[in-house]
């Protein structure tokens, strides 16, 4: 791939400008969520956050939105992490964000079969799986737009699911259910913990003076 390193500071991830055209989506994108977030990017003039590609195969793991917006646009490069999927720590896939906090997502979903999705071109559903990093993808760049070359805007309708209006607004509906679902599993999870730190502070202070 075509590759130029970009500075950013207070990142502890390589961040490279990577060519458009050499990128692959492993699964199809919803075209009212696309409309939202070119609107978005347009108003602002950056990307905020770079997408996150695998290195060997140039496929996408997260960012597929962020990529088709520019790629409608024209734009011809993309502000990316490139990572290896297979180098330790593994980059674990599931069907839910919530499946970040267990060990298998029980939905017999590999890192091979989304690159096999890429690579073969055989697109997988719109938001089929979710990917965890063993770092936040939240590195915000804000990389504007005015910096990457600009060609003439590229179709991208081959890459979207044929999804009705009520059919796009229930996928989003069903994105935010799944965002709280993970922020009651998160709120339950503290209450947890901070039970057991006040039965363990219980405990020290059976010990007196010799703690």
């Amino acid at each position: 791939m075509t590759t130029t390193i970009l500075k950013t500071e207070g990142s502890n991830v390589r961040t490279a400008l990577l060519s458009i055209d050499e990128l692959k989506p492993h699964e199809k994108g919803s075209p009212l969520y696309l409309g939202l977030l070119k609107q978005e990017i347009l108003r602002d003039g950056v990307l905020r956050y770079p997408i996150v590609v695998d290195a060997r195969t140039g496929v996408i793991l997260d960012g597929m939105h962020r990529w088709l917006v520019l790629k409608s646009l024209g734009y011809r490069s993309i502000p990316s992490i490139p990572v290896d999927v297979f180098q330790k720590p593994v980059i674990r896939v599931g069907r839910r964000r919530i499946h970040q906090y267990m060990n298998g997502s029980g939905d017999n979903i590999t890192i091979e079969k989304v690159l096999s999705a890429g690579l073969s071109g055989q697109l997988m559903e719109p938001r089929t799986t979710r990917h965890f990093f063993p770092f936040s993808k939240f590195q915000l760049i804000n990389y504007p737009l005015r910096l990457l070359k600009k060609g003439e805007p590229c179709d991208v309708s081959s890459y979207l699911s044929k999804m009705t209006n009520k059919e796009c607004s229930l996928a989003i509906r069903e994105w935010v259910e799944e965002i709280s679902e993970e922020l009651e599993f998160l709120a339950k999870r503290r209450a947890e913990v901070e039970r057991e730190k006040e039965e363990f502070m219980d405990r020290v202070k059976g010990l007196g003076d010799s703690f």
